[in-house]
């Protein structure tokens, strides 16, 4: 009885919110829930929500700059700066000055974030089969298109 009555409260309070009609509330919200889960989720393999893209990214890209990273992930570089130093004194990661541009970093995952790259992959599996768990796979297709769309219009019209 109690939980029906708080399922029929929430319901009511996002009904009135209008969060289904508003995208940037949808979107946050999403955004929350996301990092909750993965920080819940990661925090057993020693790296943070905002780590895991740059373990994944260094694993799939092996040498590629901060640069090269942060493009890749959409990050400015400070940022990048910032989690690749964190990353490093983790031990998840390597820098070596790069024989092209004896200025910039070559990055590199160690054993340690090699060890930890498949079990990454399995939670995002997991937060994505979540996040579309009534979606037909028709539905699916339509959403990861329709989401890379939307992303790529707020990367073209917010510089």
């Amino acid at each position: 009885m109690i939980i029906i009555l708080k399922l029929k409260l929430r319901s009511k309070l996002i009904m009135e919110m209008n969060f289904i009609k508003d995208l940037s509330k949808s979107v946050s919200v999403t955004y929350r829930r996301t990092q909750m889960f993965y920080t819940e989720k990661l925090k057993e393999l020693g790296i943070s929500s905002g780590q895991y893209m740059f373990i994944v990214c260094i694993c799939e890209n092996i040498g590629q700059t901060q640069d090269e990273l942060s493009q890749r992930l959409i990050i400015d570089k400070s940022t990048v700066a910032k989690i690749v130093s964190q990353l490093e004194t983790k031990g998840f990661i390597t820098k070596n000055v790069n024989p092209k541009d004896r200025r910039a970093f070559s990055i590199f995952p160690t054993d340690k974030a090699v060890a930890i790259y498949p079990e990454i992959l399995k939670i995002k599996n997991e937060w994505h089969n979540k996040m579309t768990e009534n979606f037909s796979d028709i539905e699916r297709d339509v959403f990861e298109k329709l989401m890379v769309k939307v992303m790529e219009n707020s990367i073209n019209n917010c510089q």
